[in-house]
């Protein structure tokens, strides 16, 4: 029977449990620089911020995925991972100590030489844990794997399992995929492998096709890893023949590795068996927490909205009689057309002066429109010297207050807070298929292109590869970062125009 290995921060156990420890240590030497320990007991928010603390660091953890690639991080990598860490988890506990409002202990105080004792133990805690698991724990492993693979690609396949074995496997030993092979020469082509900076016992080569059924007949092997070469044929009688003596076969499909998605994963689609590759991948549960995220902003967001539209209105409507707000058809997510609405900075006939205006700007077979200075915005007016003089449409733009309607669409579910831009009908008309991909998620009222230079950056191959670098690497923290990063865009009024 084969247990599924976790994946993810779940399998990184021991690295959470040890920093919450580190964590715990440091508050309490720093609490009892200031306290003795029989006030301590007794003090309970105290044990509140003990608690408190420990589900934040947690918290910060997860959304951080603290622990990615922690085992062959390098000293500086893990030293920035834990100053990262320890940013995060300040903000934290400096929002959870305002809201717990209690005076009973100096929090600020103690806090301040808490928190670079945490970095500093936690630092060198996992350094000595790393330590601990490259020299002793996968000698002790209990899962037996032998790896079967071609003589030509024996020693890069076992290079890279090895190099990446976190606590989960014992290798037994490699056996050829040929029906017969120089097993000598192979087993020098294994000589000298290193796990992390540790050399380790070469495997010994111990049979190949032909006899690879009687070795492990014979044999106490739990797993098999076998690989196959781009091209090669599926060897689909040995592979059946191995399960049916109730071994675990693991068969690495390498083909897969020429697609270009950083995301495959197997599953079952309609009852078939299937490798699914996405630019982007996500869970149920942070869709969940995405979406909770929209909304909780979006509600903000549509009240804030109610109070601008009724200090723009007269202005808007004094300097352009019509309507308040714009309306017009939006691309989304794969496709999905949806009304998106802002407050209108543009005369009445702005839709109808686009192409005349981009053909003047030498951009009418642009993918995306963008000008410095638009006669089409409220009051833009160019002086007699070639200056422009500014009117109340081109405030609005400065400040993003255009975009604040959009808390509807959020709302809605038609968009997000943090997405890709979306695209005009006429401009998702003119994608070429590498463009779309920026679409493969809902477009957002800020995303990584506004937050990187906003009207700056003209270049449209250069805003899609943005997008796509925010899909590949979407996280919550990301979106947090995103947000918080449009704030100060925002107020400096970078990149505006």
């Amino acid at each position: 029977m084969y247990k599924r290995k976790t994946s993810g921060w779940s399998q990184h156990l021991d690295f959470m449990a040890l920093d919450i420890l580190c964590l715990e240590i440091a508050w309490l030497g720093s609490a009892l620089l200031r306290s003795s320990w029989q006030e301590l007991c007794y003090n309970t928010t105290f044990w509140v911020l003990c608690v408190g603390m420990a589900f934040i660091d947690l918290l910060t953890m997860v959304l951080m995925d603290a622990y990615h690639s922690v085992i062959r991080r390098d000293s500086y990598k893990e030293a920035r991972g834990v100053f990262n860490q320890t940013l995060y988890l300040t903000a934290g506990l400096v929002v959870f100590v305002l809201l717990l409002r209690n005076d009973s202990i100096n929090t600020v105080q103690v806090l301040m030489p808490t928190l670079p004792i945490y970095f500093l133990l936690c630092l060198n805690m996992r350094v000595l844990w790393k330590e601990h698991l490259r020299k002793h724990l996968h000698l002790k492993n209990r899962t037996g794997m032998l790896v079967v693979a071609a003589q030509s690609r024996l020693r890069d396949v076992v290079t890279a399992l090895v190099n990446h074995n976190y606590n989960s496997y014992r290798f037994v030993g490699a056996a050829l995929l040929e029906d017969e092979g120089d097993f000598a020469e192979a087993e020098r082509e294994l000589a000298h492998i290193k796990h992390g900076d540790q050399e380790i016992e070469a495997l010994k080569v111990v049979a190949n096709r032909s006899t690879l059924i009687s070795y492990l007949i014979n044999s106490w092997v739990d797993e098999v890893y076998v690989d196959i070469a781009a091209g090669d044929p599926m060897p689909v009688e040995l592979i059946n023949e191995i399960m049916g003596m109730g071994i675990t076969v693991h068969v690495a499909l390498n083909s897969m590795d020429q697609l270009e998605a950083r995301h495959k994963n197997v599953e079952w689609v309609c009852g078939q068996v299937t490798i699914t590759t996405s630019l982007g991948y996500v869970t149920g549960r942070d869709l969940l927490l995405k979406r909770i995220m929209d909304i909780a902003g979006g509600l903000v967001g549509c009240a804030i909205t109610g109070v601008l539209t009724l200090i723009l209105a007269p202005f808007i409507y004094s300097a352009s009689p019509g309507p308040i707000f714009f309306k017009q058809m939006r691309i989304g997510e794969n496709g999905r057309r949806f009304w998106i609405y802002k407050f209108r900075s543009m005369y009445m006939d702005a839709e109808k002066r686009k192409q005349e205006v981009a053909a003047a700007e030498g951009q009418q077979d642009h993918l995306m429109f963008k000008m410095e200075h638009d006669p089409r915005i409220i009051g833009q007016v160019q002086r007699p010297d070639g200056s422009w003089k500014k009117g109340i449409g081109g405030w609005i733009r400065d400040l993003s207050l255009d975009e604040f309607p959009q808390f509807f669409n959020v709302l809605k579910g038609d968009m997000s807070l943090v997405g890709t831009r979306p695209p005009t009908v006429d401009e998702w008309e003119r994608y070429e298929p590498y463009h779309r991909g920026r679409m493969s998620t809902k477009p957002g009222i800020t995303g990584l292109w506004q937050i990187s230079g906003r009207s700056k950056i003209r270049d449209f191959n250069q805003v899609v590869q943005l997008d796509r670098e925010y899909i590949e690497n979407w996280s919550l923290l990301l979106d947090c970062k995103i947000l918080l990063r449009t704030v100060w865009v925002v107020i400096t009024r970078s990149g505006a125009m």
